[in-house]
């Protein structure tokens, strides 16, 4: 397929972008508490800029100092911070990328610990129910600070060598909040009707132009529709992109949502969402206005990112998380090869996640996301030769990086197939994405004529004979059997067992012992796929079910699992396994016994390490990670798998 359109020029103002390609922005966290620009951040959007992304759009610049709704994202509130930034813009003009700074203010949405202990500001006296920290209504004095704020920042952006700027008027922040009904219930002259609440977005737009002339880009993102009850909706989204046009932005991005919204409409949509959301009400926002138009969330391939752009969809395609799971996706996608993009799998676990306890961003299948700066992924001056005992998304992947480095590897996998319990993952329902992660593994060590032998165990003379320099051992988890009686009866089966195939379910009812992500899926996908209609009961000894998934995530697969009328019963420890049924005791020490024809083993998973000492006997470099160290998530296996192989 010809990506003609998609690697065709095209103006944003009066400047031209090499190609379609957007990366919106995403709060990485990266920067100083202070606003500056460090080595960590600039590297990250350097990566990207190599990777051929025509425009990159930064995280959101804060205007004022307290007006943060991350801790450490990056500032223009000060004329210090436009050295700081020079190195950004500098570092991606290097590659003929174009980039814009995204300035706003959180609003509501944000805490005290982002925002130096202030109490949030908003249109009217709200809480956000996802912050859950009660705001103050904005004065008008304040209102005309931050006006002439935006416009300061603007000239500040252009000083340090931006190529334009959006406005962040999307996302339930500050200036989405005086544009939604839903939080603005002020009734002075920035409240009220459509006329007034937008008047603050005008008088931005105003003082930034007075800043920064007629021919400097400024686009503004915004949300098509906010998804929350009484919250702006489609007909007045497009009476305000018109109006958006009349006041002389340069484009108009697409995006939808606010912290508010439910999780399947989230601004960062998870993998259980349907691609390109919003493509619809992006299509009827190009008919009404000649500016370009950007197209953003859960889209991920360039084909399909393609033939959006051909349908008339959009101008452009805001591809976020795909520029964090693969920087390079641009490049490979104008050489063809697309079955070695690294795909994002929509899993929330990198990116969004460790920004709710304020932390650095990453991605779960591309560990080195935010440690650029510290490897540049030349080749070694002495290579090693490097045994990866294991085939699973840790041990691929520390086998990719350490080719990648120009070391000399082969990997073992006992198994006849890649993926360790990556592979069961892919099988629930909404998340056959997760194959990708894998099959790009595949093909990269295949690119990479990296030796991949399957149905292989390693033992102490397969480890001599091989000889290697350095051992990385990755053999992963395996399933956890607790001491309870009955727990080897013949009734008992693996939830991972179910996933693949390998354990056939016929009869009802099932009873899944453990209700944590493993067990929830697999009570989903019986209760969904294998058997609907039959009943299900997930026990589950903790107080809540899914203590250990993302929330956004979460939330989706409970209401799944409420339609599909899976039981949960929390408190629950059980206490044996008998032919006919699963006897538990409660939090008040009282015993129960639900029926169950087929029970499963959903406890979750203990490490499997049975190689190192034989390793160590042959190996002085060996390394253990991933879930041969602890069983775990894939986010932090691959981040010890990225870790080891640098070392080497």
């Amino acid at each position: 397929m010809k990506l003609d359109t998609l690697f065709s020029p095209m103006k944003i103002g009066s400047v031209e972008i090499p190609n379609r390609f957007v990366v919106p922005a995403m709060v990485m966290n990266y920067c100083t508490h202070d606003g500056m620009i460090t080595d960590k951040y600039v590297a990250y959007m350097e990566e990207k800029a190599k990777g051929g992304w025509g425009l990159i759009i930064t995280e959101d610049y804060c205007v004022q100092p307290a007006g943060k709704g991350y801790s450490r994202i990056p500032g223009l509130w000060k004329e210090e911070h436009v050295e700081s930034s020079r190195r950004v813009t500098e570092a991606v003009h290097k590659h003929g990328s174009k980039i814009f700074a995204q300035m706003y203010h959180p609003g509501r949405q944000t805490t005290p610990v982002a925002n130096g202990g202030e109490t949030p500001v908003a249109p009217s006296a709200t809480k956000d129910p996802l912050c859950q920290f009660q705001a103050r209504e904005m004065t008008v004095d304040e209102i005309h600070q931050l006006v002439e704020d935006f416009g300061t920042a603007a000239r500040r952006a252009k000083d340090a060598g931006f190529d334009g700027v959006e406005l962040h008027c999307a996302h339930g922040y500050l200036l989405a909040e005086f544009l939604s009904p839903a939080v603005n219930k002020r009734v002075d002259e920035y409240g009220g009707c459509f006329d007034n609440r937008v008047r603050i977005v005008d008088e931005i737009m105003a003082a930034m132009r007075r800043q920064v002339g007629s021919d400097f880009p400024i686009q503004v993102r915004f949300s098509s529709m906010d998804f929350v009850k009484g919250g702006r909706t489609e007909a007045e989204s497009y009476e305000l992109c018109c109006h958006f046009e009349e006041i002389g932005f340069d484009a108009i991005h697409v995006s939808n949502g606010m912290y508010a919204s439910h999780a399947k409409e989230q601004i960062i949509a998870p993998m259980f969402t349907d691609h390109a959301l919003n493509m619809e009400r992006a299509e009827q926002v190009k008919k009404l206005v000649d500016v370009p138009v950007i197209l953003a969330n859960r889209i991920n391939d360039p084909k399909m990112a393609d033939t959006l752009l051909k349908m008339g969809k959009a101008d452009f395609i805001a591809m976020g998380r795909g520029s964090l799971a693969d920087p390079a996706l641009p490049n490979k996608a104008k050489e063809g090869l697309f079955t070695n993009i690294r795909y994002c799998i929509g899993c929330l676990q990198g990116c969004e996640w460790p920004l709710f306890m304020d932390e650095p961003a990453g991605c779960l299948v591309n560990p080195r996301c935010g440690h650029e700066f510290e490897c540049d992924m030349e080749p070694v001056e002495t290579p090693k030769k490097v045994m990866v005992i294991g085939g699973g998304p840790a041990g691929l992947l520390a086998a990719e990086t350490a080719a990648l480095r120009g070391h000399k590897v082969e990997v073992f996998e006992a198994q006849e197939h890649l993926g360790g319990q990556f592979r069961s993952a892919a099988f629930p329902v909404g998340k056959g994405e997760l194959a990708t992660f894998v099959s790009s593994l595949r093909d990269s060590l295949e690119r990479l004529e990296v030796p991949v032998h399957l149905g292989t165990e390693v033992s102490e003379e397969i480890i001599s004979d091989f000889a290697p320099d350095s051992v990385i051992i990755a053999t992963g988890a395996k399933p956890l059997v607790l001491p309870i009686s009955g727990i080897d009866g013949d009734n008992v089966v693996f939830a991972e067992d179910v996933l693949v195939g390998n354990a056939e379910i016929s009869e009802g009812p099932v009873v899944v012992c453990g209700g944590g992500e493993v067990g929830c899926e697999t009570a989903h996908y019986i209760a969904d796929v294998l058997l609907p209609g039959v009943p299900v009961t997930v026990l589950e000894m903790q107080d809540q079910v899914l203590s250990d998934m993302m929330p956004f995530t979460k939330m989706v697969l409970l209401e799944m699992m409420a339609e599909a009328r899976v039981n949960c019963i929390t408190n629950a420890t059980v206490s044996a396994i008998e032919s006919d049924g699963v006897v538990y005791t409660d939090a008040d020490g009282q015993s129960h016994k639900t029926p169950a024809a087929v029970v499963v083993s959903g406890f979750g998973y203990k490490s499997h390490n049975p190689l190192e000492e034989a390793a160590r006997k042959v190996c002085d470099d060996v390394k253990v990670i991933g879930g041969a160290v602890k069983a775990g998530n894939a986010l932090v296996a691959g981040k010890d798998a990225y870790a080891a192989a640098i070392e080497l």
